[in-house]
């Protein structure tokens, strides 16, 4: 079969061929149907975020089960499913807890597509408690979105459900904020605007309907000030760029109780500055989000299911565009230039 293998020593992504992969006890084997390009997917091939040496990517993938091996029940083959790519060890202090994406064994150290062959192939194999079936009203293709769903659901939940009147930004339009922005609607949220540089990022997140604004943050920047930010401040900041000066400039932008979310990924040796002051008299929250500890669930049947018929269903409107595997590169360059906001490999 064909894969996209990371070659860490090499520096170097490449289309390779290797064997079809079999189910041992307590896996399956998954065809693939559908595999989306993380920004985690470039912050590895830009030595930015650590994988394993030599790996297939590819952590957000659907597709049907083809192979179930010795001590699997529960699915059989031809089942739709989505992955989820991370699991805890069960065993460890962070496990015990419920703190499973903080697991020293497990969590990010294991991750499908990272640390262990992951979708970006035709075949994939997976332990089958890493296996969700999808409900008949989620496609294959929703089914590739459910694990940054996922993630989202859990930097909601640590959000703790804001009140309905709060005032909302959205730092970046990418993929993840266009998610973010999606999600709020849903929730029934009215008050949201997206900042983005990118004017292809605001027309699209105009072009999908939810009136909200979409706005260059050198506006934001000349209409806000300590002066007038009860009346032009946000209750809640969501970052999804992982663009440090950016986050250091909205983080002035707060307004008394607020909450900042840091849900973007940023280079790992970045600072910001910020005013301790700040945070101690306008008593602010920062909250972090990472990945997606027992939120799959409640994705795959609950917000994934939810959102299947309405934002989830114009895949164009999202900015998500179908490359078959071959053109990964193509895939990427197109990523990275922001002319979409995420590539999906179709098989």
């Amino acid at each position: 079969m064909q894969a996209v293998q990371w070659d860490a020593k090499a520096d170097v992504l490449s289309l390779v061929d290797v064997p079809v992969p079999t189910a041992g006890h307590g896996q399956v084997v998954i065809k693939v149907a559908y595999a989306g390009v993380c920004g985690t997917d470039l912050h590895i091939i830009q030595k930015e975020f650590p994988a394993a040496e030599k790996v297939i990517l590819g952590h957000e993938f659907s597709g049907v089960i083809t192979e179930i091996g010795p001590g699997v029940k529960g699915f059989t083959t031809g089942d739709r499913v989505c992955v989820d790519p991370n699991r805890g060890c069960g065993n460890c202090r962070e496990c015990f807890k419920a703190q499973t994406n903080h697991c020293q064994n497990g969590g990010l150290r294991t991750t499908i597509g990272i640390f262990q062959n992951g979708g970006f192939a035709n075949f994939c194999v997976v332990p089958s408690e890493q296996v969700h079936q999808l409900p008949a009203e989620v496609t294959l293709p929703q089914g590739a979105l459910c694990e940054p769903l996922s993630c989202i659901l859990r930097g909601w939940e640590n959000l703790d459900n804001p009140s309905l009147d709060s005032r909302i930004l959205i730092l970046g339009a990418g993929i993840i904020g266009v998610l973010w922005s999606t999600i709020f609607h849903h929730k029934g949220y009215r008050n949201v605007s997206v900042s983005e540089p990118a004017e292809g990022r605001r027309n699209r997140i105009s072009a999908l309907g939810l009136g909200y604004q979409a706005v260059h943050p050198d506006e934001l920047k000349s209409c806000i000030s300590q002066e007038n930010i009860r009346e032009t401040g946000y209750d809640v900041i969501v970052d999804c760029s992982g663009f440090p000066p950016a986050i250091e400039q909205a983080f002035s932008w707060l307004r008394a109780g607020a909450t900042f979310v840091q849900f973007g990924c940023c280079p790992p040796k970045e600072k910001i500055s910020i005013c301790p002051f700040e945070i101690f008299s306008k008593e602010l929250k920062i909250v972090g989000c990472l990945i997606n500890p027992f939120t799959m669930v409640n994705t795959v049947e609950g917000l994934a299911r939810g959102m299947s018929g309405s934002y989830l269903s114009d895949f164009s409107r999202l900015g998500i565009k179908m490359f078959r595997l071959q053109e990964y590169q193509e895939a990427i360059a197109q990523l990275k230039k922001g002319d979409i906001s995420k590539a999906m490999f179709e098989f």
